[in-house]
Order: structure tokens, then sequence, then C-alpha cells
């Protein structure tokens, strides 16, 4: 065998297997020339020369004896073949002579070629003319596609280049010369006609052809997108699905089927899947004219020339962004005209301010653009992205020539088709700048939020008002048409975008927040409270408490023993104690002594500790008794804090401190990674009191929980704000500030605010003659009335299908007040329209007087026609007019009016009614389905619900609740008055199978009674085939139903409802349902009991029921001896102020015992992160109190802005408070107008010293305030700190939060911020906190990563799609992980670094490969089952080949990590080891998810069905962890049937044999 080395050129994994086949057989490689930076790494990890493609040839470079090119699309140059000494090798994806050049898969397929293959030959004369090596040919399928081809190729070059090596090794290449007679070459540029728009007037097969040769599956596409043009708009097609027989006009969308259409072909019609929307049913596609088609291959061929140039341009694009997302619409400000240079420099540099981004890509519709009216709207891009660099010291005239010069550069590269955007990966994602330059008069710029158009004509500015705002647009104008008189020279910095009228109102108006405070020390604040009320209360601590003159003098007597260890001003000492008075003892002893405190949290490391220490140079430590043993080395005096008061008068120190001397000097982290001290003073502190008094509301007697750690600053406000304005300070204990609520051991109390009422409802299950009839009713109602239920409803009979014993409600609830003394006899429900108003009262008020005022009656309109019987006049369609009048009639007789009915001679009588009732008003309710004017009329008439889940799912409900609750505001009712009453069939077992095996026959025989119900059931069956033409359920002929078929759909029907719409399960699962109904305002839970389940057996599961009621509903208010959680001191103390973080609040609505606790709560402040919108939902819904959003740097003391969220629709960072400024400045300083982004400056009285011997930081940091006006400037100097804040202003004057500066990252090009992502995660349902990152888990590969907590129910994939909705593809996490919580550090704030490293067994799609499933992927064969053994195989061989530990059935190979490389490993592997000689490498591209391959891989085993034994000695442990046991969402109940099949029949034999 000859050895030989050998240089390789190439771009795919294809080069690297030729690679690695040389050096597995003892062959040298000289060189690897790639472009390819994976295959560049590869290379270099083993060890090889690695030479960039695109680079100039190094003078040095290797020759060898062989050179190879290997999936390399680019001419090598002479000198490049030169380093072959004997020849140079390439790969061609095609068979020669026949198909030369590039491409050559896809045009055999749109060729419609029987046969495909591939050749090695050798470089010589013209483009792949040289003598051939060797060829593999294959078949082409009917279903190949580019993807498959490609795969297909690969696959037989992979395999074939050992032949060419045996030949070189055998002394040289065997030639084969090429007959060049029937060569034909497609070149680079060749592109489809008519720029690939789909024509219906070919056939089905020629369609098919197109779409398959242009489906590179996800993959990068180097020709066109197939697409099908409307009208309005064009549309892109990804994959071919088949054809089908049709006879309709060719171009007609016949159906669609998920994200497929069916639409009709010259002889047929194809099945098409869509990118995106789909053309709508019905719609008939226009045929392009020859001339248009003509024109469209015209210009795709123009465009092809650049498509690599564009890709890589719009690669590289930084996309102007504006926050919000677009309503479509548009309005216009006329400009003055003018498009020279320098005023396409000033709008550049106008948005790019605007934006917030110096360096940005806006698009530029340029003045040569080809037409876009006719047909190449919506073909060819709307726009180029136009780069603009505006740093401020440039003038108009150096980025006007700069812009002009880039213009004309692009020009020559003409346009880009628009589906390059979905054709190559790296910009399926991105989306058009959402500001644009357009120098044609056509129009906004499609997608862009803002167009400024500028032409010599005319000149306009477009934008959207959603996001931007008119006043913002009208601004933006001002400053375009002001700028046409700046010189040339003007700097960009000095472009004024606001006049000085909108300055001023930013820097002046706005900040207009001067007040009056007493510069004082914190302490003698509070010793001034305490001299005016010695005796009351200042502090309290679990079950003991101190006065304030107690804690005067426990704090005196401790500073005078400091300030005789020399404290004095401006020292600072350590105060090492936990949660408890010797912190505030301590705290009010430093400062009376001169000194600052330095908290020093026990919680936190010893090296954090010591390290504040030595910083601080503190040479006095404070610590709580107990704790001197957990201090680190250290060189400072100890002092032990007394725990007990001391008796008599004790002086303390007179004024060793002044207002302008340390209060305290917290440390913050650092960027360098080392904690910098904050020196704070007490006049910053005054005045930030003085803040906090305009904007907490507090009275005499209120109570403060403090929770929060002394080492976050928010604690000054609850601690000592509390104590200076006489509130009572109540401290949460370390233990007990974890311990949110306390239960006990035995079983959890769920204790939440408002709870949920619960009645019995009875619907008409007839059991039998005589006293047996009503046994149900009267037992219930005694149970009932004995376990705190609310109300016992009975109903009307229907004379066609409901209600047997029931003729009469009044009658029946007679009977119900007999028995019982405690509960409400109600109507459930009285069709009013069926009976004379007067009647209806009289019967109601007997049963009023028996019940001593307890009656109540829900009222129905009726809408059987042949119940109307009784009162024919008031039919439908009269019954609700006539239930309208006789509600008003019926309240007024009940409250004693006289009310006029008529007599039969025309005469009016006026009627009142006997006997009087007991109550003043009758309570009343409307019966409700799905209907929202019904729901939005209960609303304006005041009354409560009724309602139920027959045709309506919860989702409906939480809608309806809130246009009720609407329309009872409308008319000035509080909606805390009334109640929504849910009707639900229950059943209570011990286990959730029980449950569903005693309610399912007497379910399905209620269902099948209602007609209505059963047609939309059989609607939605999937097994059901609805007859042709029919688009109305209601049109079903159930007597045309087989039995089988009514069976089938019943039991479908029963499942959906046991699942979604009952009380059924276990007393667990009847928790859930509670508590998810609470969540959508459900007041009461009407228990429907009687529908065909013996009643024996419902009376036995009514302590279930009681017990169901007493678990949601809270418990005794009074907390336990030695019970100090947080609910229990809140309840204890009569807390009425609480302060905490998101992450904290977080934790306190979750628990239910806090959560009913918070409901005596008068003000609620949240601070120190962003509050999710979702959070604070949580919060006003578990109290009435005010709620204050608190945003604030440690460096401007505590909080600077407050925003009052109680009413408020949306979250922000409010105004700012007493004696402080707000800058939003770029980054050159200057002021941004209202809208645009920019960072936050703080100024005022609040802003702190500095950092703590820290000039350089300081220096950083705080500057001089060049803004504000002397006469509000702090006295003792003006000074603004940087917060590191991105904001915006709103034009109402408040501020909106956008994120961290440090937050804000580029990954892939694109610039991200975090904040946008972690807001639209926590907007989603579901979703209580959501965190997002970028994880570097591997060297070089960067991952956004989103973190929730939730539900166990969020799905990633679920949560993904709706992200997709919102933002943009490249702002959508890879992987979306589910915490149970998030790690939180001692300040009770998200702990970003301790947050999980994803699994890998479910690794995030490979950029730029998205999951094969989603566009070529097929559904194996049901028939045909893998064994546990053939599918244990299969997943232990793709963890071999993946290195993924552990793969579930819904895994996709390419989602792991697979590629093409990969795929043939795993195709050898699997087809060698299991004895699979009928497996193809395009089986793994065909069916990439696991359990599909598994079943297509089981129907290639020898023996159908069974396992061969090398899948049994393939793995080593038969089972592989499946996370799919559940079933998926939205799996159909029937299979869920199906699935549960042997455990129901087994169960339903056991309760037969209980009867």
């Amino acid at each position: 065998m000859t050895q030989f080395s050998a240089i390789l050129v190439g771009n795919e994994s294809l080069m690297r297997h030729a690679a690695e086949t040389l050096i597995s057989r003892g062959h040298r490689i000289a060189a690897i020339v790639t472009r390819n930076p994976d295959l560049q790494g590869w290379a270099q990890g083993a060890g090889l020369t690695v030479e960039d493609q695109d680079a100039p040839m190094p003078a040095d470079a290797p020759a060898a004896d062989w050179l190879f090119s290997v999936a390399n699309l680019s001419i090598l140059r002479p000198e490049m073949l030169a380093r072959g000494q004997k020849g140079a090798i390439n790969f061609h994806d095609g068979p020669l002579p026949k198909l030369a050049g590039l491409n050559a898969p896809v045009w055999a397929i749109i060729g419609q070629e029987p046969q495909h293959g591939i050749t090695w030959h050798m470089i010589e004369g013209g483009v792949d003319e040289g003598d051939m090596l060797t060829q593999a040919l294959f078949d082409l399928r009917p279903d190949d596609t580019a993807l498959t081809v490609n795969a297909r190729c690969f696959a037989r070059g992979a395999e074939s280049f050992a032949e060419v090596v045996s030949q070189l090794e055998a002394g040289g290449p065997q030639r084969v010369k090429q007959d060049l007679s029937q060569r034909s070459y497609v070149g680079r540029d060749k592109r489809p006609e008519g720029a690939s728009v789909l024509d219906f007037s070919q056939s089905a097969a020629q369609i098919g052809a197109l779409v398959r040769g242009l489906d590179h599956g996800g993959y990068w596409n180097p020709l066109a997108a197939a697409k099908v043009r409307l009208a309005d708009r064009v549309l892109i097609v990804t994959s071919f699905m088949g054809q089908e027989a049709a006879s309709a006009a060719p171009g007609t969308v016949l159906s669609h089927d998920g994200d497929a259409a069916v639409i009709a072909a010259a002889d047929g019609a194809v099945r098409l899947q869509f990118a995106d929307e789909l053309p709508p049913v019905g719609t008939v596609v226009p045929a392009l004219t020859a001339e248009e088609r003509a024109r469209l291959t015209e210009l795709a061929d123009g465009a092809a020339k650049h498509d690599g140039w564009w890709r890589k341009r719009l690669a590289a694009m930084s996309p102007a962004v504006l926050p919000g997302e677009g309503a479509g619409a548009s309005q216009r400000v006329q400009l003055m005209p003018g498009a020279a240079p320098e005023r396409i420099a000033l709008a550049a540099a106008l948005m790019a301010r605007l934006a917030g981004q110096a360096a940005c890509d806006l698009a530029l519709r340029p003045a040569d653009h080809p037409d876009m009216t006719g047909p190449a709207a919506g073909i060819v891009a709307d726009w180029q992205p136009l780069a603009v660099q505006a740093q401020p010291d440039l003038t108009l005239a150096d980025l006007g020539a700069t812009l002009a010069q880039q213009i004309a550069d692009q020009a020559k590269r003409g346009w880009f088709m628009a589906d390059l955007l979905h054709r190559a990966p790296e910009l399926r994602a991105a989306a058009t700048p959402d500001m644009a330059i357009s120098l044609t008069a056509r129009g906004p710029v499609q997608g862009a939020a803002l167009t400024v158009t500028l032409t010599e004509d005319g000149a306009w500015l477009d934008h959207d008002p959603t996001r931007i705002a008119p006043a913002q647009a009208q601004r933006l104008a001002r400053a375009l048409d002001a700028g046409l008189a700046l010189p040339g020279t003007t700097a960009l910095r000095d472009i004024p975008l606001m006049d000085e009228a909108e300055r001023q109102d930013l820097l002046i108006a706005r900040n207009a927040t001067q007040a009056d405070f007493p510069q004082a020390c914190i302490h003698d604040l509070i010793s001034g409270m305490a001299e005016a009320d010695p005796d009351s209360v200042a502090l309290a601590f679990e079950d003991r408490s101190l006065t304030r003159s107690q804690l005067e003098r426990a704090s005196d007597a401790l500073a005078a023993k400091l300030v005789q260890m020399g404290v004095g001003p401006d020292q600072p000492v350590g105060l090492f104690s936990r949660r408890a008075p010797e912190l505030v003892i301590g705290a009010l002893a430093i400062w009376k002594a001169g000194g600052a405190y330095v908290p020093l949290d026990p919680d936190y490391p010893a090296e954090r500790i010591e390290l504040y220490i030595q910083d601080s140079g503190a040479k006095v430590l404070l610590v709580q008794d107990g704790l001197a043993e957990r201090l680190p080395q250290h060189d400072a005096q100890v002092v032990t804090i007394p725990a007990s008061v001391p008796h008599g008068m004790v002086a303390g120190p007179d004024g060793r401190a002044g207002p302008e001397n340390l209060a305290y000097l917290i440390y913050t982290s650092g960027s360098t990674g080392r904690p910098k001290g904050v020196m704070v003073e007490h006049r910053n502190v005054a005045n930030f009191f003085a803040g906090m008094d305009a904007v907490i509301p507090h009275r005499q007697g209120d109570a403060w929980l403090a929770v929060t750690s002394l080492s976050f600053d928010i604690s000054v406000l609850e601690i000592f704000w509390s104590l200076a304005r006489g509130l009572k300070l109540v401290i949460a204990g370390e233990e007990s500030r974890l311990a949110v609520s306390s239960a006990p051991t035995n079983a959890p109390r769920r204790e939440v605010q408002g709870g949920m009422e619960f009645s019995l409802f009875y619907w008409g299950n007839d059991d039998g003659p005589g006293p047996k009839k009503y046994e149900l009713l009267l037992e219930g109602a005694r149970f009932a009335d004995q376990n705190g239920f609310v109300a016992v409803y009975t109903p009307e009979r229907h004379f066609h299908a409901f209600g047997g014993p029931y003729p009469n409600p009044a009658v029946t609830g007679a009977a119900v007040a007999a028995v019982t003394r405690n509960i409400a006899v109600r109507a459930g429900s009285c069709v009013l329209p069926l009976h004379h108003p007067a009647r209806v009262a009289e019967e109601w008020s007997v049963i009023d007087n028996l019940t001593a005022g307890r009656a109540g009656l829900a009222i129905a309109s009726g809408w059987q026609p042949d119940d109307f019987v009784l009162r024919p006049e008031n039919a439908p369609p009269e019954n609700k007019t006539a239930m309208i009048e006789g509600i008003g009639q019926l309240r007024r007789l009940w409250r004693g009016e006289a009310v006029e009915f008529p007599r039969k001679d025309g005469g009016m009588f006026g009627v009142v009614t006997q006997p009087r009732p007991v109550q003043k008003d009758l309570p009343l309710w409307m019966t409700v389905a799905g209907n929202p004017d019904t729901w939005a009329e209960a609303g304006r008439l005041g009354m409560n619900v009724l309602t139920h889940l027959l045709g309506q799912s919860i989702d409906t409900v939480e809608q309806r609740i809130q246009e009720y609750h609407a329309a009872l505001r409308s008319v000035g009712h509080d909606p805390a008055n009334f109640t929504v009453t849910l009707m639900l069939h229950t059943c209570l077992a011990e286990d959730r199978e029980t449950a569903r095996e005693i309610a399912r026959e007497p379910m399905k025989n209620y269902l099948a009674s209602a007609a209505a119900l059963v047609k939309q059931y059989a609607w939605d069956f999937p097994a059901f085939r609805r007859p042709e033409g029919m688009t109305n359920p209601m049109a079903i002929d159930l007597g045309s139903l087989s039995e089988d078929e009514m069976d089938g759909i019943l039991e479908f029907a029963f499942l959906r409802y046991f699942e979604d719409s009952g009380l059924f399960g276990s007393l667990e699962d009847g928790i859930a349902r509670v508590e998810q109904l609470k969540k959508i305002g459900v007041g009461e839970i009407a228990c429907l009991i009687d529908y065909g389940i013996a009643p024996a057996q419902v009376i036995e599961g009514f302590p279930r029921l009681a017990r169901l009621r007493a678990e949601v509903n809270p418990h005794s208010d009074a907390p336990e001896d030695g019970d100090f959680s947080i609910a229990a001191q809140i309840r204890r103390w009569g807390v009425t102020h609480l302060q905490c973080t998101p992450s904290m609040a977080r934790i306190l609505v979750s628990d239910p015992q806090v959560a009913s606790a918070m409901a005596g709560l008068n003000c609620v402040m949240v601070g120190g992160e962003a509050l999710p919108p979702s959070l604070l939902a949580e919060i006003r819904s578990v109290t009435k109190a005010r709620v204050l959003n608190m945003y604030g740097p440690t460096e401007t003391t505590i909080w600077s802005t407050v925003a009052d969220l109680t009413d408020a629709a949306e979250v922000t960072l409010g105004r700012p408070i007493a004696n402080t400024q707000l800058y939003v400045l770029d980054g050159e300083g200057a002021p941004v107008p209202p809208g645009a982004q920019g960072e936050l400056w703080i100024g005022g009285h609040g802003v702190a010293r500095g950092y703590w011997q820290r000039e350089d930081l300081t220096e950083a940091a705080f500057r001089p305030d060049p803004f504000v006006p002397a006469d509000r400037a702090a006295p003792w100097g003006a000074r603004m700190y940087r917060t590191g804040d991105l904001v915006r202003w709103r034009e109402d004057g408040g501020l909106d939060y956008i994120g961290r500066a440090d937050h804000q990252i580029k990954l892939r090009g694109f610039r991200i911020e975090l904040g946008e992502i972690e807001a639209a995660l926590a907007n989603e349902p579901g979703v209580r906190e959501a965190v997002a990152l970028v994880r570097e888990d591997t060297p070089g590969d960067k991952r956004l990563v989103g973190y929730v907590t939730g539900g166990a129910d969020l799905s990633e994939k679920a949560l993904r799609e709706a992200l997709l909705a919102h933002l943009p593809a490249h702002m959508v996490p890879g992987r979306i992980i589910r915490l149970d919580r998030m790690p939180l550090t001692p300040n009770r704030k998200i702990d970003r670094k301790q947050l999980p490293m994803p699994g890998a067994a479910v690794a995030a799609p490979v950029a730029g490969v998205p999951p094969v499933s989603e566009t070529v992927a097929q559904t194996a064969p049901a028939d045909v089952a893998p064994t546990e053994d053939l599918a244990a195989a299969v997943q232990a061989l793709w963890s071999e080949v993946l290195g993924v530990p552990q793969i579930a059935p819904r895994d996709n190979f390419f989602a792991l990590g697979g590629h093409s490389l990969l795929a043939i490993q795993l195709h050898r592997t699997i087809r060698d080891r299991l004895a699979l000689p009928r497996l193809g490498v395009t089986d793994i591209f065909r069916f990439p998810v696991m359990a599909d391959f598994a079943r297509h891989v089981a129907t290639l085993a020898p023996a159908a069905n069974g396992a061969t034994p090398a899948a049994k000695a393939a793995v080593a442990e038969p089972a592989v962890t499946d996370r799919s046991a559940a079933p998926a969402a939205g799996e159909a109940p029937a299979a869920l049937a199906e699935d549960a099949v042997a455990k129901r029949r087994a169960l339903r034999a056991q309760l037969r044999g209980s009867r």
C-alpha cells in the first residue's frame, strides 16, 4: 500500500469524514483549508494545520501528494490546485457528465429525474470536466427532497471515498473519461423561473417536484423558497405533503389541515405545508401572467449574483429596535422636502438616538429600488440594511458622505429576494429594523414602526402610533425640519431632538419635587417620637415587645459604652446580629455614639464578613449574644449587645453626630468582584423619610412587619422610618421570615383570602316513587346545613328533558327550609317568563319567612318552546324581554311597592304581595351560559351570576367574569359585593380512577339526554366523519349515528368533561380545581350531585365534600402559641404595612396562610427587582391594600421613585420622591426625549457621599449635576449618580424600566435585552417568576436560557411557541427550565449565579439547524410497534452516538445536537449492530423523532413485532427512562381511555361487586 500526503479543502462535515478516513488508513494530512469555524476547531483539536480559505494563501503553504476538494463550492485558484503535486480530486454531488455545476440534487428533483448520484473526479479542464474515478448512482423516490437527496449524496460520498483512497494506495487513480457530449451544466446563479412562485395550472407532480427540490429541511437553501402569491401578500411554502383527487379550479384553496393547505392543481390537488399563515379557504390563488412571470424571473436572476453578499451583510446586521408590538396602524406627519446626503444623515442620526443605539442598522429603501407595486411586491425585499455609526463627534457632512458611499456601494449589489430571510437559518429569526428611511415615495417600509420618506419633491414621516406616540412623532418631525438649517459642520452631539420647552419639561418640570424637611439625624427623629409617646409599643418580636422609652434606654446605655471605646462621627462600627430587638438597639446605639453602622449578616459567608470588617476598618463590633464565635478572624473590639433593658433613667451621649455625618456603610456587589461600601449620610436618610411621608399612607396604630436583612438598605425604611413616624415595628425573626407560615404536621392548613363558598345543586335525577324520591334532597340539605355550606339550589323542571321531581322550586325549597337552620334556600333556576311575578314573589316570601331571611332566586329566561305552554305570550324570542321586565317587577313587589298588572277589561290593578318577606331586597342570580351579552346584562341589572361549564371552558368563564365585572362597574356597582356561582357536576372518591368509574355511566346518560351537547361533542370527536359540506354541528342527525359511534362520542364527551369541566377525582384533584376557580373570580361552587349516581353512594361521599370545603377555606385568625411565622405575626400584631422584594412577595402570595393574612394590610411596597405584571395581579388578588412599586439604588438612599400601582394598568417606576431629580441620558450625557431609551442618572438630596475609600469608583459613578437649578440643589453640593439602568420617559411623565445596561447582551450579532425576555416570559399564564441569561457552559457555546417557576404543567414547548408570537426568534431562549423555586441571595433577590445548567438530555436545537421534524419529519407507521428490547436498543444507540445520557421518545435527533456526520455514524451503527440492512441513512432525516424512528425501525426488523437477537445484545439494560409517559398536551381524551382500559375494567368490576 502506497502512503501519501493530502490537503483537504471543504466546508461541510463530509470533509471531516474524508480526513478521518485518511488518518485512520495511515496517510498524512498536510493542511485543512476551510472557512467553517466548526471544522477549523475540530482540525485544531486534532493537531492538524489549519488554513482559512478566505485568507490569502500563506507563502510557505505546504504541498502534498494529493489535494481533495470535498463539499467545497468555491472554484480553486491554480496556485491552490498546484499544491496537489500528483493531482487534485473533487467530490461532485451529481452524476457526471449529465449534471455538472452547482445544486445538482435540486435540479434533479425539479427536473423529475428518475435517478441521481455522486461522482469523484479529477480537477482538470473546465468545471466538472475531469476524468471520473468512481460514481455511485441511486434511484430517486417520490418523496425525496433537497434535504434527503443531499443526505443520500453525503452518504454515498462517504462510502465511495474509501474506493478513491484504495485507488491512490494501489498506485494511482483509475480514470474514466467523461462523454462531454452528454454534459449539461447548471451555474451558481441559475434560479427556478418566476422566482419560484407556484403555478397551479401545472400538474400536481410538477408543483410537488418544485417544492421538494427547494425543501432543504431548515438548512441553508441557496436557490429560492417555493411560494404562493396572493393578491396582497406572499406566503412561503416549506414542504410538499402529497397529492389527492380534486376537481376545483386550479389555485382554489380547498381546506386546511394544521399548518398545511390543500390547493387545487391542473390534475387534482396538492397538500402544501406553509411556514407561517395559510391562504384562506375558498381563495383562488391568482395566476401570474406571462409578463409577470418573466419579470419575476428577471428579478430573481438579477438578485442571484449577490445572494451570498447580502446573506453575509444581513447576518452582520444590528437592527435598530423600538419597544412594544405593532398594531399595523399608520399615521403620517408631513415634512419639508429634501433628500440631500446631510438630510439623510440627520434622519439616521436622530433615529439612532431614538433607539439608543449609536451603532445600528436602519432599513433603507433606495431611490432605484425595484417597483414593489407590481409582481415584485412581497417577492423582492422592500428594504436593505443601512449601517449607521453615529459617533457624537462626527459631523453631519461626515455621516452624510459615509452613508452616501454605502448607498452607492450597495446599489452595485442590486437587491435581495425577500425569501432570503427564510432560506438562511441564521436570518430566519431576523426582523426588519424598526426604523426605516425611504428615498422613494412608496409609503412606509413593511414591518417598520417608523419610516421617514425623503425625496426632493416631498417628505413625510409614517409611524405606528402604538409604538411611536404621536407626540414623539411630532417631536422627531420638528427636529428633521429644523435640522435643514444646520450647517454640515454640525457635530451629531449638537443636533437637538427636543426644543427648549421640551427640554425644560424633562429636566425641570418633571423634577419639581422640592419639599422642606428637617436636616436631622435619624436617631434624633426616633428619640423625638419616643419623647412624645413614651409608653406606646415601638418594637415587637415574636410574642414580646418594647415600648419607645424602653428602646431609648437600651440604646442610650449601649451608646455610652461605645463612646467610652472611642466611637465617634464617621467611624464605621460592625453590627453582627440576627433579626431581633438587639439589631435595632445596636444600630441606634452606634448612631447615638456618632458612628455609622456596617451591617454584618450572620448568614453571609465568613470570607465576605471578614472582607467587610477589613475594608471598613471597623475597630468595634457589636455582636448579638451567642454569635461571637461565628465571627471570622479580626482585630476589632467585640461588644455584646445586652438582651435586657436597663432600669431607671439612662443618659445618652449628646449630639455627637450631625446630619452631614455617615449613618451607615452598606456593601454592594462590584463589577470587579470586590464589594464596595456605599457611604450614606443622615441628611440623605432624613430627606428620604420626607419623601416616604408623601407616598406611604400611615396613621396612628399602624404596624410594619420588617422582613428584610439589615444588609439590604431597604431595611432602613421598614425599621427606622417606622420608628421615626410612630408605627409599631414588628420584626420577623430569622427563622420566621423563612417559615412564612406554620402548619400542623398532620395536614397542611390551606388559608386563602376570600376562600370559596360551597352549596348543593339538584337537577332532577329520579329515584322512583314514594319518599325515596326526595331522600337525597333532604339528606343533602341536612348535611349542607351542618357543614358550612351556604345554600341548596333546586331547579324547575323542563317538560322536554330534565327535572321530573322538581315542578316548582318554591315547593321543594319549602321542604328544604323545613329541615335546615343555617343555609340559604335558592331556586336554581326559576324560569321567570313562565310565571306571574306576583306568584313568584309571594311563594318565595313564604320561604324567606320560614328561613328567617335566607331565600334567593336564580332567574332564567328559558329556551325550550314546549315549556312556554304555561305562558305562550312569553315564548322565544320574547322570553328574554319578559325576563328582564319580570325581574324589575319582582324586585319592586319584594320591596312592598304596588306594581300594576292588567285586568281583563284593560284596566290596571296595583298588586301588593303578601306575606311580607324578611329581607329588604331579594338576592337574585341570573342564570347564564356562554352568551357574553347575558353576562353583561346580569352586570347591568346588578345581579349575581349562576353559570356552568357545559359548552364553555374555564378560560371562557374567566373572560366572561371580567366582562361581567366591567358591566357592574359601568352602573356604579362594586364587583366585590357580587358573586359568580359555578355549578359543577361533582364526584369525589378515594382516587381519580375510582371517581371516573363512579361518574362514567351516569354522566354519559346525562349527556345523552342533551342533544345539543352530543352534537357539539360529536363535532369535536376525532373519529367522527363530518358530512361533506356541513359547517354547523347542530345540523348533525343523531339518528344517523351507529350505536358504536354514539357510544364513542359519549365516552369522548365524558372524558373531556371529566378532565376539564367538573369537580371530579380525589380530594387533591378537588383542591386543585377550586384553587383554579378562585383565581378567575368564582366565589361559590354549586355541587351538582343528583345526575344518576346512586343516592347511597352520593351520601357516602358527603364527608369528603365537607373536607374539601374546609381545606380550601380560611381557618381561625388566631395564631397558635409558638407560631411566629410571617402569617402569624401579621395577625398577632395587626400588621398594616409590608415591604419586600418581588421574589419574597412571590413566596408570600404563594402561601395560602400568608395570602389570607395579607387581606388586612393597608400598604404593600415591592422593590429591589423588576416587578412582573403577573405578580402584581397576584398581590392585588389577595389584598385590597395600596400597592407601591419602589425603585432606587443604594447610592441614592434606598428608594428614589415610587409608582402607585393599586389601580394601574401597567407596571412603571413612577415619579421621583422629594428633592430628587431623574435624568435619562444618552452615552454623551445629553437628555433623551420621551420614548427614547437612555441610562438613568439620579440627582438630589439622596445622592450618597460615594464609595468608602474608592475615589476612582466614586469619580466614575458620581458626577456634578449640570441640570438642577440652584434653588433646588442640595445645599451640600449638587451631584448625580449613574445607575446603569436603562429606562425611558413616558409621555405622561412616568418612567418605564427596560433593564440593566449590563444585562443587555449581544448574541449572534443581535442586541438582546434580557429584561424584555423576562417580562414576556412572566406574562405567560402559569408563570410565576422568570429569569433570562446567557450561559457559556461550553467555551465558545453561548446559549440563551430562560428559567421559570410555576405550575408543574408548564410546557417548555408551549412557552417557546408563545414567546415566538411576541418576540423575534433570536430573543427566544433555546431552553426554558422550570424550577420549583428560584435560588435567592440572603437579601431575597434572585441569585442568578446559582441557576442550574440545563440538562444535556434535552439540549436546545443547534443554531442554524432547526429540528428537522418541523419541516420534513414524517410519522412512522403506527401499526407496527417496536418491542421493548428493540426500542431500548435504538434509544441506547442514539445515546451512544449523540453522547446524551437519556433519550426520551419525543426527543429530536437534530435538537439533541445531531448533524449529518452523526446521522451517517448512527445509520452505520444501527444497521450493523441490529442487523438491519434495509435501514437507509435518510431514514434518520425522515424520522428524526425517537419514537417515530423506533416505529420505523420496527418495520424493517427481520421478525415483525419481535425483538431481534441483535437488539437484545446491543444494549446492556433493557429500559431507558421515558420522560413522556404522561399524556402529551392536547392529547385526545379517547387516547387516555385506551391507555387505561385494563385498569378501568378491573375497577369497574370491583365497584359492581361492592354494590
